[in-house]
């Protein structure tokens, strides 16, 4: 008999025991074919899939393993009852397309997958609902390869991957004026927004894509997450107020005398009783009895009726005409498209305005209702992010920049420098540390940065860098046997003090100086408490060690330094425990910042008051922030980057003194809206002073005659 394979390791004559045979089949081909031809004829099938009208026959084993959704709800079906004698089991799949699911499950049988090209969207989505990846995959780089004008708004309605997405959307950006032309994109749901309440230079120097932005957070608050129709906003015009804090409220929540006006009373009447409609849940059980008496068990590709978070995000913008902008959208995971007219008018009697009419023609002409830019305290610009996101970073100011280097992102310690200028809203990489560095703190003497202990994402990085802000270069200045992790840096004239830390497990009670230009170290008396990422500041002649943890609990108690007696003493206990926080000294008051208490990252903040010695709470930041840096910066305390408990951070926020509030966007003075106001005013006094001349000239001319 002929053999069909070949012997990969046999056996002779002086056989050794721990030889084993290994014979590989050369018709592993055939064998698949011979499957799927069973398949076919439903042979030895031992399960039965009901597709719409179809009926399928499978080996369920064959199936379990191509795809991830059919393994498990074959196992699900097996712990829910036993199988019928004749041991055929009839299931029935909801939301699949029948010849999507015949193009995969060949596939499934053969290991090749042969699409059609117009029918490659239809077997991407289900290969994603059957957790078929490979297939998946191959779907998407053939639509990534093959994207037009005509089929990128198709592609982009059911991309799942992220680079599937990427590629669509930077297809869309740059093809944008083809995009719109096509007809796909005109079905799109729509949603209308009219903006009042922003000022001409407020618009013109905003980021439009920022904006709408804010209209997804509007849009986030005003549908219900779980059974989201977009009917609630797409049914007519929305009407929006840019409030100081460049939040946007519907005109029909603002509650002061504006909304006595006709026209805003109009549209809240309009909208007051919008309601988001509730589809009714499907009742019953899973089992359904046919005609014939054959028992059918019926399931959803989401069995368990589960709700994942779908995508917000903005993929493209642009400007219509004047005041009027366009973008394409993800709202909750469905492409659409949301319209902005800014209506920055100036007359609150809504008439007598030059502006233009709403793109929407069912738009009534509202009265405006803006803050005069001058009561605003910031533009509609954010504060640039960073080039990567950082937590346990270390951070200085020096001259008019804010340089931030190394940290973590996302478990990676980092190496990379970049540095703030407020004046041009941009973070610019500068030149790399020597070496990675996380969960550190720095500090400066003399325009030279000191980067002391912390981790280099192995180990205690024994080695201290110093930076020369000059000459944008990096050199090491020597080794320490005193390598720790988060201990707290604070600069006094010529002296680093080091406070607390960590080494290995052990957390740290004892304080150390160093002197840069002499290379020396000396010790401090110990803290009364080990600690280790605490805020530390030099306030008012004295050193403040505040929270921190020593290894088992998140602290709120307060150790001061008095350098006079070279003692510690305890100070006010915080109102919360908190670790990893960012501590600054400034106008005479000592401000911690975010942190951790152990369970959670925090978005409070509290300030020490010396007058009252005691801490009190302030403005809770924007989001929350553990392993934040903090820094004095534009004569404002600015926190930057930190882990929210969720993700790393690249954004920062500043506390706005005026208002008391933390802030994500540049100041109007920092924006020149300002002094773009300014010349406007003047150039409107020049002309009214002008008119005013022409008037007299008339005058007179009329007496003489």
């Amino acid at each position: 008999m002929e053999s069909n394979g070949h012997m990969v390791n046999g056996v002779g004559e002086g056989v050794e025991e721990n030889v084993d045979l290994v014979f590989e089949d050369e018709n592993k081909e055939t064998r698949w074919s011979s499957l799927n031809k069973l398949r076919k004829a439903r042979q030895l099938c031992d399960q039965i899939l009901v597709i719409g009208a179809h009926e399928i026959a499978v080996h369920r084993a064959v199936l379990a393993t191509a795809s991830g959704y059919l393994f498990d709800l074959f196992l699900k079906l097996e712990e829910e009852g036993p199988t019928p004698q004749n041991g055929m089991c009839t299931y029935k799949l909801k939301d699949i397309d029948y010849d999507s699911f015949i193009y995969l499950l060949d596939y499934a049988y053969t290991s090749r997958l042969e699409v059609p090209g117009e029918h490659v969207r239809s077997v991407y989505r289900a290969a994603i609902q059957l957790k078929m990846p490979d297939a998946a995959r191959a779907c998407s780089k053939f639509l990534a390869a093959n994207m037009s004008s005509a089929n990128c708004i198709g592609i982009r309605k059911i991309a799942k991957e992220a680079e599937l997405k990427q590629t669509a959307d930077d297809f869309i950006r740059n093809n944008i004026n083809e995009v719109t032309a096509n007809k796909h994109f005109y079905g799109l749901p729509r949603v209308p927004v009219v903006i009042i309440g922003a000022d001409p230079e407020l618009v013109e120097s905003s980021d439009d894509r920022h904006m709408f932005n804010l209209v997804l957070s509007w849009a986030k608050e005003n549908i219900d997450q779980e059974h989201p129709h977009l009917e609630y906003l797409t049914e007519q015009t929305n009407i929006l107020y840019l409030n100081s804090d460049n939040t946007l409220t519907d005109t029909k929540d603002i509650s002061d005398d504006r909304r006595k006006d006709d026209l805003v009373r109009v549209y809240t009447q309009k909208t007051k009783n919008r309601k988001n409609i509730t589809p009714s849940k499907e009742t019953g059980k899973n089992i359904q009895v046919s005609p014939g008496g054959t028992v059918v068990r019926k399931f959803s590709i989401h069995p368990d009726g589960l709700v994942t978070e779908k995508e917000w995000s903005i993929i493209a913008t642009y400007q219509l005409k004047d005041k009027t902008y366009l973008a394409i959208a993800m709202l909750n995971g469905t492409l659409a498209t949301i319209s902005i007219h800014y209506h920055t008018g100036k007359s609150n009697s809504g008439s007598g305005s030059d502006e233009p009419d709403s793109p929407d023609s069912v738009t009534p002409k509202l009265p405006v209702m803006p803050d005069s830019l001058f009561e605003r305290h910031a533009s509609l610009t954010p504060l640039a992010n960073m080039g990567s996101a950082r937590c346990g970073f270390g951070i200085c100011v020096t001259g008019d920049r804010i340089i931030a280097c190394g940290g973590y992102d996302t478990g990676e310690c980092l190496m990379s420098v970049e540095t703030y200028d407020i004046k041009t809203n941009k973070w610019t990489p500068c030149a790399d540390m020597p070496d990675p560095r996380g969960r550190f703190s720095m500090e400066q003497i003399d325009n030279v940065l000191y980067a002391i202990g912390g981790s280099n994402g192995h180990g205690s990085q024994t080695k201290i860098h110093c930076f020369d802000v000059a000459t944008e270069k990096w050199k090491t200045l020597c080794n320490t046997n005193n390598a720790r992790v988060s201990q707290g840096v604070i600069a006094v004239k010529d002296t680093l003090y080091l406070v607390g830390g960590c080494m290995g497990q052990q957390s740290l009670a004892n304080c150390l100086v160093f002197k840069p230009h002499t290379q020396e170290w000396a010790s401090l008396p110990p803290m009364n408490t080990p600690r280790y990422q605490a805020g530390v500041c030099h306030h008012q002649g004295e050193l403040y060690a505040v929270g921190g943890t020593d290894g088992w609990n998140c602290l709120n108690s307060v150790e001061i330094f008095n350098f006079d007696t070279m003692t510690w003493r305890n100070g006010p206990k915080l109102n919360v425990a908190r670790r990893g926080a960012g501590c600054v000294s400034f106008d005479g008051k000592v401000y911690i910042v975010g942190g951790s208490d152990g369970t959670q990252s925090l978005k409070s903040t509290e300030v020490f008051c010396p007058e009252k010695d005691a801490w009190m709470m302030g403005p809770g930041l924007s989001v929350p922030r553990a392993n934040v840096a903090v820094v004095i910066y534009t004569n404002r305390v600015f926190a930057v980057g930190g882990f929210s408990g969720r993700t790393f951070l690249d954004t920062m926020e500043y506390l706005d003194p005026d208002n008391n509030e933390w802030c994500s966007y540049l100041s109007v003075e920092d924006s020149g809206l300002t002094q773009k106001l300014g010349e406007r005013m003047c150039s409107k006094s020049t002309a009214q002073a002008s008119g005013s001349q022409d008037n007299d000239h008339v005058s007179n001319n009329s007496k003489g005659d």
